[in-house]
């Protein structure tokens, strides 16, 4: 009988300094060639799980650990992390933080080069996998300046190049738009027919639907599922665990009626333009946020949202067109949540970031216990945030703005690493904002939160607008198919 692809038994695993257990009695075991898809609410344990398969965990980020995980033919507890890492590829949420060169076709040859492998094997695994996503033409490439979906599949590429058995991803979709996430599955799809163990970590179901063979559902560190994919479907299951609808858009939705009363505005620019030096550039923009209004942005990766942004926020300045807010003086407000909190969070506890520089705000120290409950982050309080999962880091820094209430906020992707419960909780916090009359924009890829949360819509293209109106008109399935290739036909058949 041929061996499981991965074999888990009794594991149990604990963080240093920590009292409880993240992972507790897992066992498991996955075949060769299955196609298995992770979920569960922030801080389940779905991360640590991966961590723990690749050896990171405990050999490199420490920790205590006890039980039996058996790659292939190899224990976890007997070899290194480089031993393993050519049975099990693993890809990271954000690709930047496991690059280690700056040219494409050096970043997918890095692991075979350290391995020492014979400069012929090496090239032709290069070739061979930079073909097999699809980015054979950019070798020559800087890998910081390709697309966030660039990116990810040449983090799949730099895996590959090793020939591993397992390719274990975790929150591959995050950064990316619609269409950058259907091609990643796409590849996926391509590899799971090359009989590919693969296990996907998610929050996000609706592409992993076609192609998983089982789900499993995590819960307090241990798993409580392992079911068929159709278990995604049932409604009970998905409010019980925190799991997003496989459907993109709500099928029932309801678009609320448009009401703003158009005083003035919180925030209007007039023919803004901002150009980088390689020549992209936001041009002509013109644009009104109004008190208690909800405005999304959306587009495909490389369009100009994030730019735009940075410079609402005055982060750049413009090099034309006019920005005037709702007060001239230093009064006004703006707060600005990145998508990767890491480059925001620098305090070293929960409750210190959202507290940092509060006593020169007036009344905001008396926001953050609400603010604390509302978010559910009053047991993580005292924890160190980079010692958080992606959803609690991103969670902690959206509350760090909301006890500042500022007068306009804005969010770029805010629901990366969030699974449905959290979300509708952070769905709470802005409709409670939007009657303090705050403006707010969020970029987003995701539709459903969009759907939930803004009264108009305005899409980005190439640095330029080209629709906007009502949430209910803007994303509606042809709207969105005619702007952006992808964002309808974002099932594999």
């Amino acid at each position: 009988m041929t061996n499981p692809a991965l074999q888990i038994t009794n594991l149990n695993f604990k963080y240093p300094h920590q009292e409880n257990f993240a992972l507790k009695n897992i066992n498991l075991t996955i075949k060769r060639g299955e196609f298995v898809f992770l979920t569960g609410k922030s801080g389940c344990g779905k991360s640590t799980l991966a961590r723990c398969l690749n050896g990171t965990l405990p050999q490199i980020l420490g920790g205590e650990i006890d039980g039996i995980i058996q790659v292939l033919d190899k224990n976890t507890r007997e070899n290194s992390v480089s031993d393993l890492a050519q049975n099990l590829g693993f890809i990271f949420q954000n690709p930047e933080s496991q690059f280690f060169t700056v040219k494409v076709e050096d970043e997918v040859a890095f692991g075979p080069e350290n391995l020492g492998w014979e400069s012929n094997k090496i090239s032709k695994n290069v070739d061979e996998a930079l073909n097999s996503v699809d980015m054979l033409e950019n070798r020559d490439m800087n890998v910081f300046n390709l697309s966030e979906g660039q990116k990810q599949r040449i983090a799949v590429a730099a895996n590959l190049s090793l020939q591993p058995e397992i390719l274990v991803m975790d929150e591959p979709t995050s950064n990316l738009d619609p269409p950058g996430a259907y091609k990643l599955f796409e590849i996926l799809k391509r590899l799971k027919n090359q009989k590919k163990t693969i296990i996907l970590i998610d929050h996000r179901t609706h592409h992993a639907l076609p192609l998983a063979d089982r789900v499993l559902i995590m819960d307090k560190g241990k798993i409580i599922k392992d079911d068929e994919p159709e278990i995604l479907y049932d409604a009970h299951t998905r409010e019980s665990y925190g799991i997003r609808n496989p459907r993109v858009l709500d099928e029932n939705y309801q678009a609320p009626e448009y009401q703003i009363v158009k005083q003035n505005p919180v925030l209007d620019i007039s023919r803004l333009s901002y150009s980088y030096d390689n020549g992209f550039s936001i041009q002509d923009i013109n644009l009104q946020i109004y008190p208690g209004e909800v405005v999304g942005l959306v587009g495909s990766n490389g369009s100009g949202k994030t730019t735009l942004a940075k410079v609402l926020s005055g982060i750049l300045k413009p090099l034309k067109g006019t920005l005037n807010w709702e007060r001239e003086d230093s009064t006004f407000k703006v707060g600005m949540v990145f998508q990767n909190p890491d480059h925001q969070l620098f305090m070293d506890s929960v409750y210190n970031e959202l507290n940092f520089g509060l006593e020169e705000v007036p009344g905001a120290q008396l926001n953050i216990g609400p603010v604390l409950k509302s978010m559910n982050l009053e047991k993580l309080q005292k924890r160190h945030p980079h010692s958080l999962s992606g959803g609690e880091k991103q969670r902690t820094l959206i509350s760090a703005f909301l006890v500042r209430e500022p007068h306009l906020l804005i969010m770029d992707e805010p629901t990366t690493g969030m699974d449905y419960y959290h979300m509708q909780r952070l769905v709470y916090e802005i409709k409670r904002l939007k009657k303090r009359n705050m403006g707010i924009m969020i970029i987003s890829h995701d539709l459903e939160f969009l759907q939930q949360t803004t009264q108009r819509v305005i899409i980005l293209s190439q640095g330029k607008i080209i629709q906007e109106g009502p949430t209910g008109d803007i994303l509606s399935q042809d709207k969105l198919d005619t702007c952006f290739e992808g964002y309808q036909s974002l099932s594999i058949k």
